[in-house]
């Protein structure tokens, strides 16, 4: 299991003409670490208890029983609501404990979305018919969903990306052995290149501002880049070698917490506030994304069967934890800066 939790399928009805899909009313209670999709049910679930003391709880929003399946997914605590990218292109949002699963837009091609930390914008990344790269970015959520399409013609492949709560977005770009770019839009405006790195391994915003976080998958070096939309300003805050060939990052809701992770399970951690040192600890897996849930929890995503990892980034040194597998094997993608 991946980023994601596992239980038993619940499925919906079949979506109406509208293209609204009916979600499960099953609040959780007490306290919840995050929501996690499993993909082999079809559904996103609760992480119910504590670091260290965690199952996976039932559903609460599961894809119809008929058609498409959702290839991708997106979170906001802050906002309660989620967003869910089926494989014919087909953007829903839901609400986080259940409720009405509703299509915001159509975007064949589609093959992932993300979500700022407020769940006020998004960003949506695919391929066009032609075999070109796409990108949209969605604002307004969750009330008035807007979609605005980026002109990312002089862009190579699109290897990942972020959205900030101030409705910047950026784009990792490029191809072969080349390096990468990564290019900032703002508004209305024309993409900007804000940085390169030797390859891609990992971006995000900083909670509540512009700035960009980004990894360099082959040195290793962590990059802060301050006031992306206006005068970029980049920091190292990681060294080269601070570790090897990460494969993503994540920051913690409350912006201090920095965690990166690469596919031999080494996981560092990096006190953005500069009041303690940089961490590294061990995960016994082989993650392929780090994905920031409630607090100071962070899902280590993993691609095969097994328990779901995290990271108890708060403590006073970092702590790599499980949760028990539950259920039918198969990968899942966690949900963003889940509740």
């Amino acid at each position: 299991m991946a980023a994601t939790g596992c239980g038993t399928a619940i499925h919906s009805p079949l979506p109406s003409p509208t293209g609204t899909t009916q979600g499960q009313s099953q609040p959780a209670t007490g306290p919840k670490m995050g929501y996690v999709w499993d993909a082999a049910s079809q559904s996103l679930r609760p992480l119910q208890g504590v670091a260290g003391a965690s199952i996976a709880g039932a559903a609460t929003v599961s894809a119809p029983a008929q058609g498409p399946g959702y290839i991708s997914i997106a979170s906001s605590g802050v906002s309660g609501s989620g967003l869910f990218l089926d494989a014919s292109g087909g953007i829903y949002q839901s609400a986080l404990t259940g409720g009405a699963l509703t299509r915001i837009a159509m975007l064949p091609g589609a093959t992932s979305l993300l979500l700022s930390n407020s769940g006020s914008y998004g960003l949506v990344i695919g391929k066009s018919a032609s075999g070109g790269p796409f990108a949209a970015s969605i604002s307004g959520l969750p009330a008035t969903p807007a979609v605005r399409s980026l002109n990312v013609s002089s862009l190579p492949a699109i290897l990942g990306g972020a959205a900030s709560d101030t409705g910047t977005v950026a784009l990792v770009a490029g191809s072969g052995s080349g390096g990468v770019s990564v290019v900032a839009f703002v508004g209305q405006s024309a993409g900007a290149q804000v940085a390169t790195v030797q390859a891609f391994g990992g971006v995000q915003f900083v909670p509540g501002s512009d700035e960009l976080v980004l990894a360099d998958g082959e040195s290793g070096a962590i990059t802060a880049i301050s006031h992306v939309n206006t005068t970029p300003s980049p920091a190292v805050v990681s060294p080269a070698g601070g570790i090897t060939a990460p494969v993503g990052l994540d920051i913690t809701s409350n912006s201090r917490w920095l965690v990166a992770a690469n596919a031999k399970g080494d996981v560092l951690r990096i006190d953005l506030t500069g009041a303690s040192g940089t961490t590294k600890v061990h995960c016994s897996c082989a993650p392929v994304q780090v994905v920031a849930l409630s607090g100071n929890t962070l899902h280590l995503v993993t691609a095969g069967a097994g328990p779901l990892w995290i990271v108890d980034a708060g403590s006073s040194a970092p702590r790599v934890l499980f949760v028990p597998a539950i259920g039918a094997p198969g990968a899942a993608v966690a949900s963003k800066n889940a509740l």
